[in-house]
């Protein structure tokens, strides 16, 4: 796949034959191939009436589910590049977008889901694109502006065929599309495995019980990319939850899948959740392919193997997660970014640091340079978070570092725990599992750990959370046993 168009003539010719390429849940319509086909092309010639051409970049504005689909075929016919924003967008944010990146064109939708494409008036000066670049994949950026990522279609293409061998997805598997399209998760496992094969796409409009219920009790062989939260709002389904039929295959990425999630799913429905871990940088890294596929059960954090074609090695004191891989993207947008460092040919340096063990397992530790510094000694957050999640009884654990004037700084434990766990209960254990160093100073009992739409923590309102409770001098929820 050396250009974008080469992934649209791909498309059309897995897709032409096939019937119910693309479903909607809920009752919605059946699209065959060829009727997908008709809509991308004539979505493509409202962009060529337009003036796009070519390497132009074309802004996919408020869309989702099919006009998305659509939208990203339609640029890439024209051989264009796709600036896919998130449907929810506020203007504000669609024209700071715009601006940066400087799309000459937009793909919107009308009435009815109907396509229209305008050109745009020229503002800022734009960026310089690679060669056979498909789409900018957007992220946050550390200063507030998005960051953008270009990707080839070639980078795009490898990274499907790495997840369809690795996860041992066929053209018969129908994806149910949960995930957003536009999101470097569901560009891997939803839109190229249509694009390469032709596996067909379940499209849940929105995560509502009663839509995934259906769209989980097909008949047909069915692969579900889901998210860790997710799984847990399912696990915790009233009533009877949904009936296992054609679903085989569940995988969750987007944020650490919890050993207590995994496992409830499991022990409700009697199929595992495999993990599987990516980033937008350089698309699927590893992938929990062992027969039971109980990586994540077994040892918190735990995310498989490599997939087909990566190769994961470990940098630096703190175990720096380095991938090499033909899914590695061209670089940040504009290239004078921070963090192009990252980069190094088909080689990315992340952020998150980790441990390989002698069969290749990742199991990920937490973000480099997120260590606290306790009394000139370095901890990692999340070993204690592992810690404290192996003690029966403990639910959900968050640790965080905050400013200590003896120490430097010291740690503090937010948790969910069951009636009767203690403070002296939960030290008395940890104290058989880490150096004093790396003990939490303070334990704060919560009702649930704050976290953001994928399942992440939210580390920024914990540590409110804790600052608040130190400026009013709360004294800590913590029952003393």
């Amino acid at each position: 796949m050396k250009t974008s168009r080469d992934l649209f003539d791909s498309f059309e010719c897995v897709a032409a034959t096939r019937r119910h390429l693309v479903k909607r849940c809920g009752g919605g319509a059946h699209y065959h191939g060829s009727e997908v086909i008709r809509q991308v092309l004539s979505a493509a010639a409202l962009l060529e009436a337009a003036g796009a051409d070519r390497g132009d970049l074309v802004l996919l504005q408020g869309l989702s589910g099919l006009p998305l689909l659509v939208g990203l075929l339609a640029v890439w016919a024209r051989d264009g590049v796709a600036l896919p924003v998130e449907a929810s967008a506020a203007p504000a944010e669609i024209e700071s977008v715009r601006t940066q990146f400087g799309a000459g064109f937009a793909l919107a939708a009308g009435a009815g889901e109907a396509l229209h494409a305008r050109r745009l008036p020229r503002r800022g000066e734009g960026v310089a694109l690679p060669p056979g670049a498909a789409v900018i994949k957007l992220t946050s950026g550390s200063t507030g502006k998005a960051r953008g990522i270009a990707v080839r279609a070639s980078h795009l293409a490898a990274d499907g065929r790495q997840i369809l061998q690795g996860m041992g997805i066929g053209p018969e598997d129908v994806n149910i599309a949960v995930i957003p399209l536009s999101h470097s998760y569901g560009l891997g496992n939803l839109v190229m495995p249509l694009v390469l094969q032709g596996s067909p796409l379940l499209l849940v409009a929105a995560p509502l019980p009663e839509l995934l219920r259906e769209a989980l009790s097909q008949e047909a062989p069915t692969v579900f990319p889901g998210v860790p939260i997710l799984f847990d709002n399912l696990a915790n389904l009233p009533g009877t939850g949904f009936l296992v039929k054609g679903l085989r295959l569940c995988i969750s990425a987007g944020a650490p899948l919890r050993r207590g999630v995994a496992a409830a799913f499991r022990a409700r429905y009697g199929v595992p959740v495999r993990a599987f871990y990516g980033a937008s940088e350089c698309g699927g890294i590893t992938f929990d392919a062992s027969p039971g596929g109980d990586a994540a059960e077994e040892l918190e954090g735990c995310v498989g193997s490599a997939l087909p074609g990566v190769q994961v090695r470990l940098e630096g004191e703190e175990g720096r997660v380095t991938v090499r891989s033909d899914a590695v993207a061209s670089g940040y947008v504009p290239r004078a970014a921070a963090g192009e460092e990252a980069f190094a040919g088909n080689l990315f340096r992340t952020g998150d640091t980790a441990r390989l063990d002698s069969g290749g397992r990742l199991t990920l530790t937490g973000r480099a340079g997120s260590l606290v510094n306790v009394a000139g000694r370095k901890v990692n957050p999340r070993e204690v978070e592992s810690a404290l999640m192996a003690i029966p009884g403990v639910g959900d654990a968050a640790v965080v570092g905050v400013p200590d004037a003896a120490r430097g700084e010291s740690l503090v434990a937010c948790l969910v725990a069951g009636p009767g766990v203690t403070r002296k209960q939960l030290m008395d254990r940890l104290r058989l599992d880490l150096a004093d160093y790396k003990l939490p100073r303070k334990i704060v009992f919560v009702e649930t750990i704050p976290r953001n739409d994928r399942g992440k923590v939210a580390r920024e309102t914990i540590l409110r959370m804790v600052n608040s409770s130190r400026e009013r001098n709360l004294r800590p929820q913590v029952p003393e046993g």
